[in-house]
């Protein structure tokens, strides 16, 4: 996956999370779109997207609208991949100067 490629996956777990919140807190039409959002997930984040599943244990499919579970999966998923931030990016001082 490239760096942009992460980006737009990110941005369509965002769109996932407001869909949620929105039409998400229907009543069992908010747990049918979780099991599916669950799928979409394992898709786009592979195993960390079972993390999903634990909205179904909402069956009002209220409370759990407002935790973005879908975006910080994507978090998680960039942060282990090195994606959100740059691995190596420390500065060291150069061999020169009166610090080394």
């Amino acid at each position: 996956m490239t760096r942009s490629g992460y980006f737009l996956r990110l941005a369509f777990s965002v769109v996932i999370d407001l869909f949620d919140l929105t039409l998400g807190r229907i009543p069992i039409f908010g747990s049918v779109t979780e099991g599916v959002g669950t799928v979409v997930l394992m898709a786009l984040w592979g195993p960390a997207g079972l993390l999903n599943l634990w909205e179904l244990a909402d069956f009002t499919d209220q409370a759990d609208a407002f935790i973005p579970t879908a975006t910080l999966v994507a978090l998680y998923v960039g942060w282990r991949e090195g994606f959100l931030f740059r691995r190596g990016g420390a500065v060291t001082p150069s061999q020169g100067s009166p610090d080394a």
